[in-house]
């Protein structure tokens, strides 16, 4: 990655995605949510930035992230460490 408005190439892009097909690689990016545009041959092209910071989880609520954390110190409780 250089800038966050570079794009991604099809080797990084394979790598990422963990498949060189791709309309698997636009479903796996549209599972987590990273906006993408998918070009007249089927490849999907988006930027670093998209990559780095996915539209789903752009605008939320500190408070909300914090609802979703898992309570790490139930783990230990009624045991010893």
């Amino acid at each position: 990655m250089r800038h966050e408005n570079d794009i991604i190439s099809r080797e990084e892009m394979i790598e990422l995605t963990g498949t060189p097909l791709k309309t698997r690689q636009c479903e796996a990016l549209r599972r987590a949510g990273i906006f993408f545009i998918e070009r007249a041959d089927g490849h999907p092209k988006t930027t670093w930035g998209h990559f780095t910071n996915p539209i789903k989880y752009r605008n939320q609520n500190t408070e909300e992230l914090q609802g979703e954390e898992p309570d790490f110190g139930a783990v230990f409780n009624g045991r010893k460490a």
